[in-house]
């Protein structure tokens, strides 16, 4: 009978679990959130030395250290997690455990990171092993320890976020903004009390909720406020005029539906608030209907008939799947096909082109043109600046005096306020005629000599929208 020691050759082993009679080499990962920052027990520096320590003691070698940076717990998307996880995968059979302060510094998501411990040991050899809490996973008593440990992370996680919760609903109920603020406010903190305050912006957005009261539209406010330096959009200034807050009032989800009185200083009166909100209202949808532009045919409605002079309208023709221009007008038989009018049209726009031999000239001529219009007028534009800020002072004084702070009557408003709007309006006119408002006229001639010299090119590029506005620049 042949010896079954001859057959030891064929014998296979786990691979993983052969590791554990190897060097123990582990990786280090330490993390902590923000509130702990402070807690000196559970530094960064804390945590890594502990871990370090306990490494000695026990014969690991470290091979990589992950973490040591603010990353919460409660999801395992974390960068420094991740960039671990991805070092144990390829290195895999080389790493035999990671090394954490506590179990919650590993993860706070209970059966996800039960789930994460076990891939680890099956699949790849890794044990997760916190140094506060030793555990050995390589049985079933120590697996049922370690996931006890997870669940009650992530319950205390889940205690920590009901307590949290609670409190901003109750900074809510109080009166008092606790997210992030608005555009033009500011969180400022004076002898340790916090406070919200109008910032410099806010002024200039209270001009807006006056200018909306007074019956201009939306694009020229947003005009008006681009030139004193606040950039806006449609859809953002749609929002604050409908923000609440704005005239003192709290309106959060964690209110469930109340709105109440808050404690940060108005923008506005409520007053001034609801008659903006009732224009809106009256007005109807905040945006404008477009029809659908079809790229196909970028010239109607531009492009013109020469006989009716009616604009020309595209279509297509399915069965051979050919575009064309027709004319809008009834009886008339003006029909051009895509390809040849783009041609024409191409060839058109290269000649007004600026040539590549008079672009560096025509900068030279444009610049020097530009100086000699504009030198005489800086000092007075300075002036005018001056006398204009002064101005805006004063009405920006009694619009707070009379829409906010309700200080000032009616009567004396209406009859302060159209004497200094008028002596704005005229200082304003007076600015705008001593010059183009260009801050930088060296770009700007640039760029209008670069767009000059590329229109075909420009025009073939572009998309449907940009392919009309090229078009209307080009031939004006």
């Amino acid at each position: 009978m042949t010896n079954i020691s001859s057959f030891a050759r064929f014998g296979k082993t786990n691979n993983i679990n052969a590791n554990q009679n190897q060097i123990k080499t582990a990786v280090a990962y330490t993390r902590v959130s923000s509130k702990e920052q402070a807690d000196k027990k559970l530094s960064l520096d804390f945590q890594l030395k502990a871990i370090q320590d306990n490494a000695a003691r026990n014969n690991i070698a470290i091979t990589q250290y992950f973490g040591g940076t603010y990353e919460s717990a409660k999801t395992d998307g974390r960068k420094e997690f991740q960039r671990m996880l991805e070092y144990i995968k390829k290195n895999k059979g080389k790493i035999t455990h990671i090394l954490v302060y506590t179990l919650d510094r590993f993860s706070r998501t209970g059966g996800g990171a039960i789930k994460l411990a076990q891939e680890l040991r099956e699949k790849y050899g890794v044990e997760v092993y916190a140094v506060t809490q030793p555990t050995d996973t390589s049985n079933p008593s120590g697996v049922l320890q370690q996931s006890i440990h997870f669940i009650f992370s992530q319950y205390d996680n889940e205690l920590r976020k009901q307590r949290a919760v609670a409190g901003l609903k109750e900074k809510f109920a109080q009166g008092v903004w606790a997210a992030r603020v608005p555009m033009g406010y500011d969180i400022v903190k004076s002898n340790g009390e916090r406070k919200i305050v109008v910032n410099a912006v806010g002024k200039k957005l209270r001009k807006a909720f006056i200018w909306k009261y007074e019956g201009m539209k939306n694009e020229a406010i947003i005009g008006r406020l681009k030139a004193i330096g606040v950039p806006m959009y449609k859809q953002q200034l749609t929002k604050i005029f409908k923000n609440p807050f704005y005239c003192g009032l709290l309106s959060h989800g964690m209110l469930e539906g109340r709105v109440i009185e808050g404690k940060h200083k108005k923008l506005v009166s409520q007053e001034l608030f609801l008659s903006i909100n009732e224009i809106h209202a009256k007005s109807g949808n905040y945006g404008v209907p477009h029809k659908k532009e079809m790229a196909e045919v970028p010239l109607k409605v531009f492009a013109r008939c020469s006989e009716c002079n009616q604009p020309f309208a595209g279509y297509i023709v399915k069965a051979k799947g050919l575009w064309y221009y027709k004319c809008r007008t009834k009886g008339c038989k003006c029909n051009r096909s895509v390809k040849d009018f783009h041609d024409k049209f191409l060839a058109l726009l290269n000649q007004y082109s600026i040539k590549e031999e008079f672009i560096a000239p025509l900068r030279t001529k444009m610049e020097q043109v530009w100086r000699d219009i504009n030198a005489a007028s800086y000092e007075l534009e300075a002036a005018y600046k001056k006398q204009l800020a002064v101005i805006e002072a004063k009405i920006e004084n009694i619009e707070e005096s009379y829409y906010v702070n309700k200080e000032m009557t009616k009567e004396t408003f209406d009859k302060f306020y159209p004497k200094y709007a008028n002596e704005r309006s005229e200082i304003t006119k007076k600015l705008s005629q001593l010059g183009s408002g260009i801050s930088n006229p060296e770009e700007a001639i640039g760029k209008a000599i670069r767009l000059s010299s590329e229109l075909a090119t420009m025009w073939t590029c572009s998309d449907i929208s940009k392919k009309g506005k090229t078009a209307k620049i080009s031939i004006s």
